[in-house]
């Protein structure tokens, strides 16, 4: 059995710290902040536009992600991945999640990731994919 690299030590070693200082309190709070951002943007950009969402409205039954999903969905990530610079997790048959990590992502972020997710779906761009075999991403 071999032992850990020291680097490998001290990433988790810095990993606690970035917790500890922040404290959990906050990193929960921003990160359900975070989630009804990304819902009530939902409800504003991508309900129109054939999407569901999968994720429960209360807060205290959702953790840092949400799901939605669209009948094109496995396309739409790749096309996510490819044209817009947003990293979604896809799942069989047509969900599409979405997360915050509340450390270093801003909600602007989030906010320009939704604009983008909108902005491929209006223009259809997602077309563009030959098809994605894909069940997990």
């Amino acid at each position: 059995m071999e032992s850990p690299s020291i680097i490998g030590i001290r990433g988790v070693q810095i990993a606690f710290e970035m917790i500890a200082e922040a404290g959990i309190d906050v990193i929960a709070s921003k990160s359900a902040i975070g989630t009804q951002m990304m819902i009530d943007l939902y409800d504003e950009w991508l309900a129109p536009l054939g999407y569901t969402l999968l994720t429960s409205r209360n807060p205290k039954e959702r953790g840092g992600h949400i799901s939605i999903g669209h009948p094109e969905a496995a396309k739409i990530c790749v096309a996510l991945r490819k044209f817009a610079n947003v990293i979604p997790d896809f799942r069989t048959p047509s969900a599409i999640r979405l997360a915050i990590s509340p450390l270093p992502t801003s909600y602007v972020e989030v906010w320009d990731g939704f604009q983008r997710i909108r902005d491929l779906t209006e223009s259809r761009q997602y077309e563009e994919i030959e098809g994605s075999d894909s069940r997990v991403t």
